[in-house]
């Protein structure tokens, strides 16, 4: 079993032993490169007993350890103990006590290797790029270090040793050699240094230093947790999800330098995806908004700093365009990949618009507004211009290089879209949800406009927007099925495979409401509904695979937006049924949290949901599942310029109470409760010095 803890872009895979053992993913990540591959632990030639292995914080684990039968010591009469942080580099603190009645002597041994592996081989499994580091020993400052330089591209692995070992530098290996009375302790601390530039100057850490190493701040989380609406409730699993879900997002922060005057931005997920994401990015801020909006505020400046300005096919940008991911690594700085800033997501550029315009609805803050208004601008031109190459009306993607994503909705796996027997379609192709982002997003931009004067301009988007609606609901509605389709491809043709991408639709209300009763039936058949909640694609289709990434797995992120949708369109026993399966569910998973996604086994047939092998965990918009589904069970919605905030409260049978307290809407914190009492819901307002109008909608 491996143990993950993370800090920042920075993170290590160990096994329980503590070591990382030569293969597959284990190792020391910083800034998507492996800084260490191998980091082995022997006492006296053999490997030590695991008691526990596991990780206490995010950023924190323990290893506690025994010894087998040696040579003059008995067995487990040696503890072991290896406590370590992770942060700018990894820090780790050695303790052996003798608990026997002798004393003993013994040989601590440390191996070590690097690859400088970039993240992209290590996820796919390809052999690294051989690098060749160099190894060097400095025996005065108790240093080694592996370092490899090439083009403009440097890294190095620097330890630093608590007290002076002995070096084998031919095993690239220290030792320490221990004498222990009965009773005695031996302590001793490693620092790894993750260096992405030459540092001249060794750095005077001990072992009570590491805060200055690890960049960890001891209050951060509880400042973090004391910023965010607190909840409390009877709804036991969605009480646990949400408290669980933001202590995740404190360990999917990003701490690049920039981000102190930008503001809080997420990764998308650990351990492979520990990078600024624009999709993910942008439905984690959205989900989390009403909590937590700090990190919407973030992640809009972030984006708009990187929005395209050029047309570069190698990377997919375009002028307009919001970007799908950064990365740091070898193969990104040196141009071997296009992912150093890449834009090869077709749903990214209508979601920035979509997070904005609910910005504003949150907050009034219309001096954001202004500040954003630009990029708001540019990406309205790419959607028309860019975004809808043949002018057909709709928003098409057709990777522009072979490096690209060959499928770039949130389904972006290769194999993700398909017609119901099994075909793949050939691009441009159109998919259903993006339009109906595009929808939302022309409609929230016409608010923006109106708020800055522009109503002319607003009322020509409103137009556009009740034209896509009318040629949507014509050219995607499979009349036969009674559905949508997942998409159109080059010709036009309907993609007829039955897959929860129309659920999204719900959420966007580009659905004529003719059509939706039968939206509803197709995502609650038992072919798309498992019991543990709405598979991404139907069990009928020919690429039906419910241990795949996207045709037939369950993702909750995707089951949080569904569930808004059908409340938005008052089917609100079903959006309950979603929002409780997906949450029984995840109570069955380590740390009872939402994973990225699971398989798509049926309740009856599993009786425990089946985990994904791959998936990322904590993942950013699983963990902002949760709060998108308290919004939707709360029914809220704010208009904080008219200072008003609306609930349209729809509790699950045997759920009495939901209290929220400082939950931030403009510049107010406001209490209140949810009381349900013989069947009838009642308002409490515990808290509201901003004189907001709370409105009760039953």
């Amino acid at each position: 079993m491996n143990v993950t803890i993370s800090e920042g872009t920075s993170f290590i895979i160990s096994n329980e032993v503590g070591d990382i053992s030569p293969g597959k993913e284990a190792g020391l990540y910083s800034q998507d490169t492996r800084f260490l591959n191998r980091y082995e632990m022997f006492i006296n030639a053999v490997k030590p007993i695991v008691l526990t292995g596991r990780q206490v914080d995010y950023y924190s684990a323990v290893h506690y350890l025994t010894n087998p039968e040696m040579d003059d010591i008995l067995p487990d009469s040696i503890s072991i103990s290896r406590k370590r942080f992770v942060g700018d580099g990894l820090h780790e603190d050695f303790d052996i006590i003798n608990h026997g009645l002798s004393p003993v002597r013994m040989e601590l041994h440390l191996e070590f290797d690097t690859d400088f592996a970039d993240i992209f081989e290590v996820k796919a499994g390809r052999p690294p790029t051989k690098v060749a580091p160099e190894f060097f020993v400095d025996e005065e400052n108790r240093i080694i270090s592996f370092k490899h330089q090439s083009e403009d591209f440097y890294r190095e692995t620097r330890v630093v040793f608590g007290e002076l070992p002995k070096f084998d530098k031919s095993k690239r290996a220290v030792s320490f050699n221990i004498k222990l009375e009965p009773g005695r302790r031996w302590h001793t601390c490693i620092d790894f240094l993750t260096l992405a530039a030459p540092e001249v100057i060794r750095p005077k850490y001990t072992c009570a230093s590491f805060g200055m190493v690890s960049g960890y701040k001891p209050g951060y989380q509880a400042d973090w947790i004391r910023k965010s609406a607190k909840l409390f409730t009877d709804y036991d699993a969605l009480q646990h999800a949400y408290g669980q879900s933001l202590l995740d997002m404190v360990a999917l922060r990003l701490k690049e330098p920039e981000f102190a005057k930008i503001g809080i931005v997420l990764a998308a997920g650990i351990p492979w995806y520990v990078a600024c994401f624009g999709r993910d990015s942008l439905i984690t801020a959205y989900q989390t908004l009403p909590f937590i909006p700090d990190v919407a505020v973030g992640t809009l400046r972030k984006l708009a700093r990187y929005q395209g300005l050029e047309v570069n096919p190698y990377n997919e940008e375009e002028p307009g365009k919001i970007l799908h991911e950064i990365r740091w690594g070898r193969l990104a700085t040196t141009g071997k990949i296009p992912h150093k800033r890449y834009y090869g997501t077709v749903d990214a550029t209508p979601l920035f618009i979509i997070l904005l315009s609910e910005v504003y609805k949150w907050t009034a803050d219309r001096a954001m507004i202004e500040e954003l208004k630009e990029p708001l601008l540019k990406a309205l031109e790419w959607i028309d211009l860019y975004g809808d190459k043949d002018k057909d009306g709709y928003v098409e993607y057709k990777r522009m290089s072979d490096r690209g994503i060959e499928n770039q909705g949130w389904k972006d796996s290769w194999d993700s879209v398909r017609f119901a027997d099994g075909r793949f379609p050939e691009p441009p192709i159109a998919m259903c949800e993006v339009q109906g982002y595009v929808y939302m997003a022309k409609l929230g931009a016409a608010e923006l406009l109106d708020v800055l004067g522009e109503g002319k301009r607003a009322d020509g988007l409103r137009s556009e927007a009740a034209e896509l609606k009318k040629n949507f609901n014509r050219d995607f509605w499979m009349e036969g099925a009674g559905y949508f389709a997942e998409a159109l491809d080059k010709d036009k043709n309907q993609i007829d495979a039955i897959t929860s991408n129309p659920g999204h639709l719900l959420w966007s209300g580009i659905i004529d409401e003719g059509k939706a009763d039968s939206v509803r039936d197709w995502l609650f058949s038992p072919d798309m509904f498992s019991g543990w909640g709405i598979r991404t694609m139907s069990s009928r289709m020919q690429a039906y695979n419910p241990i795949s990434y996207h045709n037939g797995s369950i993702w909750p992120h995707d089951n949080s937006i569904i569930a808004m949708g059908l409340m938005n369109y008052g089917f609100y026993k079903e959006g309950l049924r979603v929002i409780d399966s997906i949450l029984d569910a995840g109570q069955y998973f380590s740390y009872q949290r939402l994973p990225e996604l699971f398989c798509g086994f049926d309740r009856k047939s599993s009786v425990v949901p089946i985990e994904y092998p791959t998936s990322s965990s904590p993942q950013a918009w699983a963990s902002g599942a949760s709060m998108l589904m308290l919004k939707a069970v709360l029914g809220m919605r704010a208009k904080a310029d008219q200072k008003l905030l609306i609930l349209k409260p729809r509790l699950p049978l045997e759920i009495y109470r939901i209290h929220l307290a400082g939950m931030r809407i403009g510049d107010s914190y406001i209490s209140f409760e949810v009381l349900k009492e013989r069947g009838e819901i009642e308002l409490n307002i515990t808290e509201n010095p901003g004189s907001f109008k709370i409105k009760l909608e039953r």
